[in-house]
């Protein structure tokens, strides 16, 4: 009877120790596709403003871009230099920055 009740308990020790496992395997596993799911959002949205971007630059609407008006220092051959006069169009983000040069 003792016996029994020895490898009874050895067995629920066993099967609560097997549980714990499954279940901290399941929760690493459920956090990992949630983690990914967030990268994948936030890609498409940010090839969504991209896209948006490319198609102003193509057909020059420069609004909700910040403009600034400089000049730049062009050297020829280490010692002709010319100024230019150039727009920047500037969009920033949190994980985009771009910039245009025109003339």
């Amino acid at each position: 009877m003792l016996i029994i009740k020895q490898s009874s308990l050895v067995k629920n020790s066993f099967t609560l120790l097997e549980t714990l496992i499954s279940i901290t395997l399941l929760i690493i596993v459920i956090s990992g596709f949630s983690y990914s799911s967030y990268y994948d959002e936030k890609n498409n949205k940010n090839f969504m403003i991209l896209n948006d971007l490319e198609n102003k630059f193509s057909t020059q609407n420069y609004n909700n871009l910040t403009k600034i008006s400089t000049q730049i220092q062009l050297v020829k051959n280490t010692e002709t230099s010319e100024y230019i006069s150039v727009s920047k169009y500037t969009f920033e983000n949190d994980d985009i920055k771009i910039f245009k040069y025109e003339k």
